[in-house]
């Protein structure tokens, strides 16, 4: 059985009653100030939770909003029109909006030809329109209609003096390959078309038909392929052989480099 000194319990004791005293320091000060060390860590505590429930919902896409709309090219349209139908109002997220959503919902608007969709990187919208002009007129059931470049009836009234070239219309679809091949037209040679009296599309002979003020022969143009070099090749035709163009009946123009005279005493026989 070992023994212990009186030095070492001596030692032994006095190492005890400090840690005692120790002890009951630190209760004396966790009793007077400890506690706002506690209060400190506690309100700490709260804050990192509450923040952390926020910090996952947070979405930084949010903090993008409409400010600005930008809307150049409109002189039929009003801004309340385009905005409606466009479905865009300042303060809602850019994240919602998507462009080609948008471009699809102007362009149900008949006076609109075409329309650019700019959405920004923070808080603007830009809406580059073009509006339509009529191309053609029909008369239907004794109402003068006039259409858009897209074949889109405008809400234009007394469209027969608007001076424009008269389409006959067999079918709804022909509509649109009428307004087309007149838009071309227009494009390659705006004096060309404003010589065109009537139209109507030629299904037998797979034609777009065109009577045009100045001549008295009509024209047989591409149905799907009408080009720049047709309408260059008629106007070469017309102009350069003036003389001989006054016997012909029809032109044929329906292939490319190539035109077929038909001289109205072979027609009649």
């Amino acid at each position: 059985m070992a023994r212990v000194g009186y030095n070492e319990i001596k030692r032994m004791n006095a190492h005890r009653e400090k840690r005692k005293q120790n002890l009951a320091k630190i209760g004396n000060w966790l009793a007077k100030k400890g506690w706002k060390i506690f209060l400190v860590i506690a309100v700490l505590a709260v804050a990192v939770w509450q923040g952390w429930f926020w910090i996952r919902k947070f979405n930084p896409a949010e903090l993008r909003k409409l400010k600005t709309i930008d809307i150049t090219g409109n002189r039929m349209l009003t801004w309340e029109e385009i905005l409606q139908t466009a479905g865009l109002e300042t303060g809602m997220p850019m994240s919602s909006i998507q462009a080609d959503s948008v471009r699809a919902r102007l362009l149900s608007l008949p006076l609109l030809q075409d329309v650019t969709i700019d959405v920004g990187l923070f808080w603007k919208v830009t809406i580059e329109v073009k509006e339509t002009s009529p191309i053609m007129a029909t008369l239907d059931k004794g109402i003068w209609k006039a259409y858009s470049e897209r074949g889109m009836v405008l809400p234009i009234a007394g469209s027969a003096g608007l001076e424009l070239p008269v389409a006959t219309i067999g079918r709804n679809r022909e509509i649109k390959q009428l307004a087309a091949f007149l838009q071309k037209m227009r494009v390659a040679d705006e004096s060309l078309y404003s010589e065109v009296s009537q139209v109507r599309v030629n299904e037998k002979d797979r034609a777009i038909e065109v009577y045009f003020t100045n001549v008295r022969f009509k024209v047989l143009f591409p149905l799907e392929n009408a080009t720049e070099k047709s309408f260059a090749h008629y106007r070469l035709l017309v102009d350069g052989l003036s003389q001989k163009m006054s016997l012909v009946k029809s032109l044929d123009l329906r292939f490319e480099g190539f035109a077929y005279a038909y001289p109205s005493v072979q027609e009649g026989k």
